[in-house]
């Protein structure tokens, strides 16, 4: 009797790709790990929130086609564009990157 291969899916994916994978989408392919962070034009973002709400999202996301990242990634744009209608343009402070040389004094 051959032995049952074990699929640990937490070293695998992450949520987001098991996700996509158990409701029938393609699992975008990774790139390779050593260019990850090369564009740093997105991170990562982990939030809490209400169960409800993710469960609407997940609803919204899958009834029009689009991603959960899309569809919340919408509306943190229409929040903040709400917000600085409000209260003026938030400002964004640039984030210096140290020497790595400097740190560690060489």
């Amino acid at each position: 009797m051959a032995k049952k291969k074990i699929d640990n899916k937490a070293n695998r994916l992450s949520l987001t790709e098991e996700f996509l994978e158990e409701s029938g989408h393609q699992v975008p392919q990774k790139e390779n790990e050593n260019h990850i962070g090369a564009d740093s034009s997105w991170t990562r973002f982990t939030v809490i929130c209400n169960s409800e709400l993710v469960e609407k999202i997940k609803a919204i996301a899958q009834k029009e086609g689009f991603t959960i990242r899309e569809v919340v990634e919408k509306f943190f744009k229409v929040g903040i564009g709400n917000y600085e209608k409000s209260h003026g343009l938030v400002k964004i402070k640039a984030k210096k990157k140290k020497n790595i040389d400097e740190v560690f004094n060489q």
